[in-house]
């Protein structure tokens, strides 16, 4: 059985567009040849941040495009934990105790939550994030966190 490892957004899409940490999502691929687990949220933002990359002359629309058009293709091979009542109640609960005193964001909270309520019934290797503040947090509500 492969390992499950959750990719937020921020990680993700580092294996569609060569930026700092990369090379350490690929490695993270190549050495645990795992299933990927995203939240359906991550095709959402997928599309913003691609379309940010256009806006900001990053990339060209026609790169966006099949970028985005590979990652849908991609996201079949994909877990996807889907956004339902009980993950965006758990969301709400984290946001109520942490987002005051830790700046964590609403996005950011809809996917650890994602993360949290898939290790209710099933083992996740690792929660990887480009996020400080959320692999804190993620590692102390006993998740195994790497930055990358």
């Amino acid at each position: 059985m492969k390992p499950v490892i959750f990719f937020d957004t921020s990680a993700i899409i580092k294996l569609y567009h060569d930026e700092d940490g990369t090379d350490d999502v690929l490695s993270i691929i190549n050495t645990y040849d795992p299933l990927i687990l995203i939240s359906d949220l991550t095709k959402i933002e997928f599309v913003s941040a691609f379309a940010k990359k256009v806006r900001t002359n990053e990339i060209t629309e026609e790169i966006c495009v099949e970028t985005i058009r590979l990652f849908k293709i991609d996201t079949k091979k994909f877990e996807i934990i889907e956004i339902d009542k009980k993950i965006k109640l758990l969301a709400i609960e984290l946001l109520e105790h942490i987002a005051i005193k830790r700046g964590l964001k609403t996005l950011d909270a809809l996917q650890l939550a994602s993360a949290l309520a898939f290790t209710d019934t099933h083992k996740l290797k690792l929660f990887v994030s480009s996020d400080k503040v959320l692999k804190q947090i993620a590692e102390e509500k006993r998740l195994n966190a790497l930055m990358v």
